[in-house]
């Protein structure tokens, strides 16, 4: 008497992949589904995964495997098991990083604002992030990188008084100083001489950006027509009534600064 002929074996292995097993190594095992009498092996496509137990058999079973310490990078084998592939992943194994920034920190930043960078020197394979703790500061690029990198930052305006703010490159801290805020403000011309005649002239205020003035007569005879405040550069308007005496002088304020009319007797 003899058995019949095995015909259209199948088989289905559970799961298909190791999932990523840690830079130590381990162990794992892998289910085969195949029909009665339907014979089959499994054997490692890389040197770093054994198989222990399984190497062959017939109908369902089980196959054991091992997987070796890595001392290098992520990789990916393989184990060929019942004729389907069983992947294998392993993490990278675990790397000492050090990290440092230069500069330390930025200097001072003019009050108007600027960019800088900060160059950060780590290992290959370092990972590292980058981020402001302060709402005037903010990183344009580099808020992350591996090894080698630049952070590019970027710092507003200040309205106020001198200020320090921090970032954390690295896992080290950045330290930005930014100037205060000063106003200046010049005028031209600062002084004019005028016929006995009404008339009228202009003053050009040169200030920086933000910066409020205003512009007031100090006499009754001479009006300021326009450009009573202005912010950042502008300019005043004013004019002076007919002089029916004595030569006379007379001053307007603007932005701080004072500007002279004299005008000629009648």
């Amino acid at each position: 008497t003899q058995a019949a002929a095995v015909v259209g074996c199948t088989y289905t292995i559970t799961p298909t992949s190791s999932g990523t097993m840690g830079a130590p190594g381990g162990t794992g095992s892998v289910a085969v589904t195949a029909g009665s009498g339907c014979s089959w092996s499994a054997s490692s496509n890389d040197a770093w995964v054994t198989v222990t137990s399984g190497a062959s058999g017939s109908g369902d079973g089980s196959v054991a495997f091992s997987v070796a310490a890595n001392a290098g990078g992520t990789r990916t084998g393989t184990l060929t098991v019942a004729g389907q592939t069983f992947t294998v992943t392993q993490a990278a194994a675990a790397v000492s990083c050090t990290y440092s920034i230069n500069p330390a920190s930025s200097g001072t930043i003019v009050a108007l604002g600027g960019t800088g960078t900060v160059a950060v020197t780590a290992g290959s394979g370092c990972a590292w992030t980058a981020s402001s703790n302060v709402a005037w500061v903010a990183v344009t690029s580099g808020a992350s990188g591996t090894g080698n990198g630049n952070v590019a930052f970027s710092v507003a305006a200040n309205p106020g008084s001198a200020r320090t703010g921090t970032m954390t490159v690295a896992g080290r801290t950045f330290t930005v100083t930014q100037a205060a805020f000063v106003c200046t403000y010049a005028i031209n011309p600062t002084n004019v001489s005028m016929s006995e005649d009404a008339g009228t002239g202009t003053v050009t205020v040169t200030a920086s950006a933000g910066c409020a003035w205003t512009a007031t007569s100090n006499a009754n005879w001479i009006t300021v027509t326009s450009g009573a405040s202005g912010n950042g550069n502008g300019t005043v308007a004013f004019s002076v009534t007919k002089n029916t005496g004595k030569e006379r002088t007379g001053t307007v304020t603007i932005a701080g600064r004072t500007f002279t009319v004299k005008q000629d007797k009648d």
